[in-house]
């Protein structure tokens, strides 16, 4: 049913939708937890052992496996529905930390630390995927606040992911690493609390109630899912190599100061980009909207191949980060369009856009460390401006993969795709 806020959408719209108060805030005190969690963990295992080369140790540990055991997550969250599933990993990553902090403070081995940091991240509770796909199933059939509901989305993670280390070090600073951990802990239990206790959880179904019609098949079966998660893939690896340039270009200024500013321009950018992005009503299709997107990422990104001076560069930064947002906007309307069409696990092929964002950060700011040292930062930003042009160009090309028929089903989704798209065969 269409309604006035629909036509014109409005965030007061979105937060004014009752029955989504109490998700929203469960994954919002979520999305902290895991923004204060980085620092907190670093500086918590490094007070305990004195070993920073330890500390970051366990928390590559625990980001690794908390990465590559997303779609996992996500599939049993799509399996046994969201209030079951996320109790099912929210008590046990709450007992991994838990034991990741005992071990830290018994001065346990190494290899102890390490594997009660992995064991954690195997279960971390996707919280903001799973509130994504609450916000489809409750606004159904009204897409304008459906699109102003992701936006607030993308700008709700860019902002807490900006407050978050924040946070933590103001703890650290007033009482210790481990009140930070265990504040890191309070969040995610808080969060996981309001989410599954609320009305929308209990009524979402999930794939085995039988008297349900549930989605089926794999998200990455489809082109158009791995058309997104190539792209994502494409533009993660480009922030995370500025995420470690923009520093540079400051440090090497003799503003060492100056690189957190830089980055802060590039959220700040994200946040003025996705507000303004989810108040238009928008009559371009989303498919259309994404490959321009990605092909105007692409473009912001070519003034920083030519300046090593901070000033302009932090202009560029926010004109990168102008981008962002409304790109996981319109990644995650086209991923709900992509599982409605075909019946297909909503909260794992959510997972996947996050998941390929940060497997392509990883890789950039690798890449970045070591490519910095020894070409400088206008060669480094050029390599990652190649990236983002190949990825404009794939996106556009399989463009097509990212529509499809309402009824198409698994395999044979993807199969129909394939003839809409002949470039999928080549791969």
């Amino acid at each position: 049913m269409s309604t006035q806020a629909d036509a014109r959408p409005t965030y007061l719209a979105v937060l004014a939708v009752r029955e989504a108060r109490s998700p929203l805030l469960g994954s919002c005190l979520a999305r902290m937890s895991f923004a204060v969690l980085p620092l907190s963990l670093l500086l918590s295992v490094r007070d305990a052992t004195g070993s920073f080369a330890v500390a970051g140790l366990t928390s590559g540990a625990l980001s690794a496996t908390l990465t590559v055991f997303a779609p996992a997550r996500a599939r049993l969250i799509d399996r046994k529905g969201s209030r079951t599933g996320l109790i099912w990993l929210t008590v046990p990553y709450l007992l991994g930390l838990a034991a990741l902090i005992t071990l830290a403070e018994a001065g346990a081995p190494t290899a102890a630390l390490l594997v009660a940091a992995a064991a954690a991240g195997v279960f971390a509770p996707p919280l903001g995927p799973t509130m994504r796909v609450l916000w489809a199933r409750i606004l159904h059939g009204r897409q304008p606040l459906l699109h102003t509901a992701y936006a607030l989305d993308s700008v709700t993670e860019e902002l807490v992911f900006t407050v978050g280390p924040l946070l933590a070090g103001g703890l650290i600073a007033v009482a210790a690493p481990l009140a930070s951990m265990i504040t890191v802990m309070v969040l995610i239990a808080a969060g996981t609390v309001c989410f599954v206790l609320s009305a929308a959880t209990a009524a979402a179904p999930a794939s085995d109630r039988p008297d349900e019609a549930q989605p089926h098949g794999r998200p990455m079966a489809l082109p158009g899912m791995r058309t997104i998660v190539l792209s994502f893939g494409g533009v993660g690896l480009v922030v995370g190599v500025l995420q470690v340039v923009l520093p540079f270009i400051a440090d090497r200024a003799g503003s060492p100061g100056a690189g957190g500013v830089l980055l802060a321009l590039l959220s700040a950018g994200s946040a003025v980009g996705g507000l303004a992005y989810g108040r238009i009503g928008w009559r371009s299709t989303p498919v259309r909207r994404f490959a321009v997107l990605v092909t105007g990422f692409t473009l912001t990104v070519l003034p920083l191949c030519l300046t090593g001076n901070p000033l302009p560069a932090g202009a560029f930064a926010f004109l990168v980060g102008l981008c962002l947002a409304p790109l996981f906007t319109t990644a995650y309307l086209l991923v709900n369009d992509l599982v409605t069409a075909s019946r297909t696990a909503p909260t794992e092929a959510n997972t996947w856009v996050s998941t390929a964002n940060n497997g392509g950060f990883a890789a950039g700011s690798a890449a970045a460390g070591v490519l910095l040292d020894s070409q400088g930062p206008a060669l480094t930003v050029t390599a990652a401006f190649a990236v983002a042009a190949a990825t404009a160009v794939t996106t556009v090309v399989r463009r097509r993969t990212l529509v499809l028929e309402a009824g198409d089903t698994g395999p044979a989704a993807a199969a129909s795709a394939d003839r809409t798209a002949p470039v999928e065969a080549e791969e």
